[in-house]
């Protein structure tokens, strides 16, 4: 007996002991459902890690989209989720010991994935040495009957203004002109004669997203990318569905227009097609705008109307072997004015009383993917486009006479071609990026009833770049990149001037980069990167005039920038945020002088400074500290600097401070408001005496209010119902002198989708 009850007392203590021991373990468990349905969502890859042990451990969720997590002890754990269809998530947490946690938890579907883009290490895990941000399609979405510039504003330290000559330019960190590169579903978009684009009339209803590559740039982006690199997607499904969606706005000033959007995905071949038009009368001046010439009317901005229309269609097919081909075509056709500079005197200087008649804007894209095996795989683009666009030019502010026109014509055709090789943990990339295009221009002067031609003259130049990138780690958590190309230019055909000394220009030059990227943990990063980039000057800077407004200076010399920054990034449950140093030092820059005395006095021209200097601190923070707000801000500060034979001198057009700020709300399911702020501050601009002015600071409040329409209709797949107002406070924004921006515009519009 005795034996008996020391048995028994021995079986009471081991299992007590191990019970005590089973009740010291926490455990985690939850639901995961869809945020705008509630339906469970079964399938789901659910990932546990500590961050102080090497603990890691995974489950999926089942019929009823719970999952359970036993036998934790306690600490700092991460919940990483992963579903087809949805946004990721990540949630951070402290969990005790013998607690346990419920975390049910909402997924936010997303309905469109991005079409893949001939760029290297943007997925947002990669180490990459350069400052890469991304808007997404929901994001976009957000905004009504707008372009690309609308897209374009939302970009931490991006400039977008508008200048004399009507064409809205998108600027980071300050670069200078012609230095931007821009790219849609891989295709360059800039038009060679001037290497840039209107971003003011390329339509926001068919991007599905946007890239942005800031710092030393990557040599798959080319030659002329002192300013960094922005690639612009189409839409396209991520699951297999059919949608369709219409979009109707209208607005007080006078806009308006529709868009309507089909997309498909079938088995391994999707497809979209939109078209849109839309319609704007002139603008309502802000308060406090001084326009004291050129401006008959007290109310409206005179001038400023425009007309879009527009199509698009992507048919991309995937193969079996991981192979993927798209073909993408749009065109767009537009017309509109161009606001004449109200602080110039007729009397005594040129104004531009201009308008386009016409611009259009036609490209054929192919884009694809070939893998030869694991390690190795070859992306490339090629692109054929054609853009044209009428000036008129009249003899006053009334624009019925008259004085001059300008026949525009350029057809481009090109090629991205870059071989991806995986070294073990290393990654090779050789990226060859060429254009060939060629520039008509016809000007007929009105001067009287008998017209002729003044000149018809053709222009034509070839732009290239071979480099290798090699990315390469150097520890686990270190890793280095080297990066090296030849990049060169070649005028074919120099139009009038090939009987003046200046047959040809052909330069080349060499573009060299290093980085580091060092993974402090799973949510802090530092890199740093340093680069040599040239820029080659514009068939227009060289030879053209814009209808007697400049002066050509086929002497001009390239540029060239030595590029550096240093950035740290933050990405946790809640907050994400990045804080980069930057430093741009440039060498010949190209800018603009206004000709004093004889027979040019008056006119523009284009010459090289000795160079440039812009160092900047850029600031950037995403939060989700509730389910129902999230906020979105940037800062900027830069330091700019020019200098003119041993003199610093400013630099035009570019502001000191930049600020954006996105703050959505969802008050319930279905109604939600969306403010957003930008600020600019500290331009100086050039008079046409070459004085320097400060020009005002701005502080632009718009506002969104949408409300769902058919949350859980079987028939109808979305709804929303919107009503927003631009320029709140109908505030004051000059970016160049004589040119007030928009006052105040309210819109509304429902969009519909089944």
């Amino acid at each position: 007996m005795k034996e008996f009850l020391s048995f028994l007392a021995s079986c009471c203590v081991i299992i007590t002991t191990f019970g005590s021991l089973h009740a010291q373990t926490a455990t985690i468990k939850g639901q995961l459902t869809d945020d705008k349905t509630g339906e469970a969502i079964q399938g789901v890859n659910i990932y546990l890690s500590r961050q102080e042990t090497q603990f890691a451990s995974g489950v999926a969720t089942d019929n009823n989209g719970r999952y359970t997590f036993r036998g934790l002890s306690g600490g700092n754990y991460r919940l990483k989720i992963s579903a087809v269809g949805y946004q990721q998530k990540t949630k951070q947490f402290t969990i005790e010991a013998t607690e346990t946690r419920v975390l049910d938890i909402k997924l936010q579907p997303i309905r469109y994935e991005l079409s893949e883009i001939v760029v290297s290490h943007t997925e947002q895990d990669a180490p990459t040495t350069t400052t890469i941000q991304q808007i997404e399609a929901d994001e976009i979405e957000n905004i009504d009957l707008g372009t690309v510039a609308d897209v374009a504003r939302m970009l931490p330290a991006a400039h977008v203004a508008t200048n004399s000559r009507g064409q809205t330019i998108l600027y980071l960190r300050n670069s200078a002109d012609r230095q931007t590169a821009q790219f849609f579903n891989g295709a360059l978009i800039n038009v060679p004669w001037d290497n840039r684009v209107d971003i003011g009339f390329l339509p926001s209803s068919m991007l599905g997203g946007v890239t942005v590559s800031k710092g030393v740039p990557s040599v798959v982006y080319g030659t002329n990318t002192i300013g960094g690199a922005v690639n612009f997607r189409a839409r396209s499904l991520s699951n297999q569905e059919r949608l369709t969606e219409l979009k109707v706005s209208g607005s007080s000033p006078g806009l308006g227009g529709a868009s309507v959007v089909q997309m498909g995905k079938s088995n391994n071949f999707s497809y979209t097609a939109e078209v849109g038009y839309s319609k704007q009368y002139d603008y309502k001046l802000p308060d406090g705008a001084t326009t004291p010439y050129s401006q008959p009317s007290n109310d409206t901005r005179v001038n400023t109307d425009r007309r879009n229309a527009n199509l698009f269609f992507e048919g991309t097919q995937q193969f079996e072997n991981g192979a993927r081909l798209s073909a993408s075509l749009f065109h767009v056709d537009a017309e509109q004015g161009v606001a004449p500079e109200s602080n110039l005197d007729p009397k005594q200087t040129s104004v531009r009383y201009w308008r386009y008649p016409t611009i259009r804007q036609s490209m054929v894209i192919l884009n694809g993917m070939v893998p030869f095996d694991s390690d190795t795989r070859v992306r490339g683009s090629v692109w054929f486009n054609r853009y044209s666009q009428d000036i008129y030019q009249y003899q006053s502010v009334d624009y019925k006479n008259l004085d001059q026109t300008q026949a525009d014509l350029d057809l481009t055709s090109g090629l991205r071609f870059i071989l991806e090789q995986d070294i073990g943990n290393a990654q090779l990339d050789i990226a060859l990026n060429t254009l060939t295009t060629q520039h008509q221009q016809t000007i007929i002067p009105y001067q009287n009833s008998s017209a002729q031609a003044d000149s018809n003259d053709t222009y034509g130049q070839q732009i290239y770049s071979l480099g290798a990138e090699y990315t390469f780690p150097l520890s686990h958590d270190l890793t280095g990149m080297l990066g090296l190309s030849y990049e060169g230019s070649a005028i074919t055909n120099t139009g009038p001037w090939e009987n003046k000394g200046y047959e040809n220009y052909l330069t080349s030059a060499l573009s060299l980069s290093t980085g580091l990227t060092y993974n402090i943990s799973e949510q802090l990063r530092l890199r740093s990167s340093i680069g040599r980039k040239p820029r080659f000057p514009t068939m227009r800077e060289l030879y053209g005039g814009a209808l007697g407004k400049f002066v050509p200076n086929p002497k001009l010399k390239p540029v060239t920038a030595y590029l550096s920054e240093i950035g740290m990034e933050w990405v946790g449950s809640t907050v994400s945020s990045s804080l980069t140093t930057f430093l741009t030092r440039t060498y010949d820059t190209i800018d603009k002088t206004t000709i004093q005395q004889g027979p040019n006095a008056g006119k523009e021209q284009r010459i090289n400074l000795d160079g440039s200097r812009i160092w900047g601190v850029e600031a950037k923070l995403t939060t989700n500290p509730v389910e129902q707000l999230s906020i979105d801000g940037s800062f900027t500060y830069m330091n700019i600097r020019g200098f003119f034979q041993g003199e610093p001198r400013k630099l035009d057009e570019k502001p000191t401070g930049l600020g954006k700020l996105g703050i959505t709300y969802n008050f319930t399911n279905r109604l939600s408001i969306l403010s957003q702020t930008e600020y600019t501050g500290g331009i100086y601009t050039r008079t046409k005496q070459n004085n320097f002015v400060l020009l005002p600071d701005a502080l632009i409040f718009d506002g969104r209010l949408s409300y769902d329409l058919f949350q859980k209709s079987r028939t109808l797949k979305g709804g929303e119902l919107f009503f927003r107002v631009n320029n709140i406070t109908n505030d004051l924004r000059v970016l160049q002198l004589g040119l007030p921006g928009p006052g105040r515009k309210f819109l509304a519009g429902v969009k519909i989708q089944f």
